[in-house]
């Protein structure tokens, strides 16, 4: 679960699957002395001061009526949650009938126990268990690595590994990878996990209260206003691509200086969301020190269907998250999608349906989006996109509901040339048209990657110069349309390498 240095470290309660609610956590109060009518004024625990972390959330939960201290007046902020506890309070969210449930037969529970329906229904829906020496245990603290192997269990958390190790995780490293890239914890800044740590009621507060109101994030995340902090806004873009995530994690001060170099003022920065939130903090404030935006982006084919509306899902909320767990100067100026799913099998002889989904899915992020942060919307777009028309709008180019629904779309002109049949100005001249009628920006954007066929869609091989003339060209034949916002290449590490 989540600790107190979790919460230092900017983790967002977030990506719960299906069922983990406020309620889930308001049981385990629940199941102690924890329950109280609702109550209004400050805390008058004498054990719970402005100097114990979480005594905000506490105060919060108890004006609520989720939680009370003990009959001797004290919360005890300090004390384990117990594995009983944490059985009750799965058994009742989960809604589980705890009747005719066969027995366990461990040692130390016996059928008179007061509790034994909860740890026997439990164990037998598979989702807690007893220990090698046949015992439940039930006054003993949850570990670290049991409230993990619980929670995954019980809402049948799925996800991809994480792609960190943890140097004190051995075995069940499944149980970790899944509450880790969901977000609901993501470990200590030593690069430790911490299995057998207990979990303490104050602890169990905070996770509560931030599940519950997304102000006391932000009050644990220092994510405040800077009156020293001037947002980066540019007018005239000239971007790049780092797509991959490692790059900006291993070698942010090459990426900045490349920039720097090139006069870039906007990078769309790939993100690794199984990683913790600090390994892009001083990245994206060094950026912003030299003027530089910075765009989060992420995408997939997959990310069109109805299949990959969750995973978008978990990316938006992993970008809003960020946001509310730094201070201004380091969070993202956007959040970028790079969705293709025309190299999908199943794009050919059933377009509409794919287009229909992909709507969905674009409008949702955006939605989303809005609701959470005040991020600029944007996502690559297909030049030869305008030819379809838009589901549930047949009089609407989809490229144009596309640049419409966006705060700005990129356009991928990958053409080796700016003039002429063909040429980036000439393939981007309906999407520029869309874009001035609808007040929106457009970026257009080039290849500089090496093709082995279709060499008129990149620059790799009339090199860096020749595509600096071409992007001159076409920048002056635009610069009197207003939605013309600038340019892009793709990507960082062609153009780094590309032939002079």
């Amino acid at each position: 679960m989540v600790t107190l240095n979790d919460l230092r470290g900017g983790t967002e309660v977030s990506g719960l699957t299906n069922k983990i609610t406020a309620s889930l956590l308001a049981s385990l109060f629940i199941a102690t002395a924890w329950s109280a009518p609702f109550a209004h004024g400050e805390t008058n625990y004498p054990d719970v001061s402005e100097d114990i972390t979480g005594n905000e959330e506490i105060q919060y939960l108890e004006d609520q009526g989720i939680i009370k201290g003990y009959p001797d007046g004290t919360f005890r902020p300090g004390n384990d949650v117990s594995r009983m506890e944490a059985a009750i309070m799965l058994t009742r969210e989960l809604g589980l009938s705890t009747d005719n449930r066969p027995n366990p037969n461990f040692d130390d529970i016996s059928k008179e126990h007061p509790h034994y329906k909860y740890v026997a229904t439990l164990v037998d829906e598979g989702i807690i268990q007893g220990t090698d020496s046949n015992e439940f245990q039930p006054d003993r603290n949850i570990k670290r690595i049991e409230m993990a192997a619980v929670l995954t269990r019980a809402y049948n958390l799925e996800n991809e590994p994480i792609s960190k190790d943890f140097d004190d995780v051995n075995g069940n490293r499944k149980y970790v990878s899944e509450v880790v890239s969901n977000r609901i914890s993501i470990g200590f800044p030593d690069d430790t996990f911490r299995p057998n740590a207990s979990t303490t009621r104050a602890q169990f507060s905070i996770f509560l209260a931030r599940t519950m109101d997304n102000q006391f994030k932000n009050y644990l995340s220092n994510a405040k206003k800077d009156p020293n902090f001037e947002e980066v806004d540019n007018e005239d873009i000239r971007g790049t691509y780092i797509w991959h995530a490692e790059n900006a994690i291993e070698e942010p001060d090459k990426i900045l200086e490349f920039a720097k170099e090139k006069d870039i003022n906007l990078l769309y920065t790939r993100l690794d969301r199984t990683q913790d939130y600090t390994v892009y903090n001083e990245f994206v404030e060094k950026a912003h020190e030299a003027g530089i935006e910075v765009h989060a982006m992420g995408g997939h084919p997959n990310w069109a269907l109805e299949k990959g509306e969750k995973r978008l899902n978990m990316f938006v909320d992993y970008v809003t998250s960020y946001q509310k767990a730094v201070p201004p100067r380091q969070q993202f100026d956007g959040i970028h999608l790079d969705i293709e799913p025309y190299v999908l099998k199943n794009w050919n002889g059933n377009t509409e349906d794919v287009l229909k989904t992909w709507k969905t899915n674009i409008q949702t992020f955006v939605d989303e989006v809005n609701k959470n942060s005040d991020l600029e919307t944007s996502a690559d777009l297909a030049i030869w996109l305008d030819d379809y028309k838009t589901p549930g709008e047949q009089d609407t180019s989809f490229s144009k509901w596309f640049i419409d629904t966006l705060d700005h779309t990129t356009l991928m002109a990958f053409r080796d040339t700016a003039a002429g049949t063909n040429g980036i100005i000439d393939v981007s001249k309906k999407e520029m048209e869309f874009a001035e009628e609808l007040n929106k920006e457009l970026v257009v954007s080039v290849e500089m990657q090496e093709m082995d066929e279709n060499k008129h869609i990149s620059f790799y091989e009339e090199g860096k110069q020749v595509m600096e003339e071409e992007l001159d060209e076409a920048k002056r034949h635009f610069n009197d349309n207003p939605s013309y916002h600038g340019n892009a290449v793709h990507a960082y590490e062609y153009w780094k390498v590309a032939n002079e």
